[in-house]
């Protein structure tokens, strides 16, 4: 029998793959988009060293779950990001028709605390579910981490 995995264990594989970017010197974020309790794709920020502005781990995350389901809508999946997606990422999640997003903690210092409250003010948005605080003291860790090093964002 098959069980259900749980919010933890995908959202410890988004901060994997935020380690994978910290060790490469970017921005230590990462993502998984889940279908089914499936992982169908990871990724992680690659803006600073590709030198792409949009190369953001939630954005490559998308890319590459596109592909592989072959439609640029992500119906029913879950995305999990080990900090708060920014508001160009969230745009991209609505506009994928992702259901459901999973972030570990809030980035007060370059996004907002409040992403998901915009859009739903503007009326977008309004059927995605957010969860937040999983694995909060690991993603703060991270960006902790990050910040110390001194490279620049």
């Amino acid at each position: 029998m098959k069980t259900k995995l749980d919010d933890q264990y995908f959202m410890k594989i988004a901060i994997s793959e935020a380690e994978k970017a910290l060790k490469r010197k970017d921005y230590p974020a990462g993502a998984v988009i889940v279908l089914n309790n499936k992982i169908i794709a990871k990724a992680s920020s690659t803006g600073i060293t590709k030198k792409d502005p949009t190369a953001h781990a939630e954005i490559n995350a998308i890319r590459k779950a596109c592909k592989k389901l072959k439609s640029r809508f992500l119906t029913g999946c879950v995305i999990y990001a080990n900090s708060e997606p920014c508001l160009m990422c969230a745009k991209a999640m609505v506009y994928a028709r992702i259901k459901k997003v999973v972030y570990g903690t809030e980035h007060g210092e370059y996004g907002s605390k409040k992403t998901f409250d915009i859009l739903k003010e503007n009326g977008i948005g309004k059927d995605i579910e957010v969860i937040s605080g999983i694995e909060r003291e690991l993603a703060e860790e991270q960006l902790k981490r990050f910040s110390k090093k001194g490279i620049p964002i």
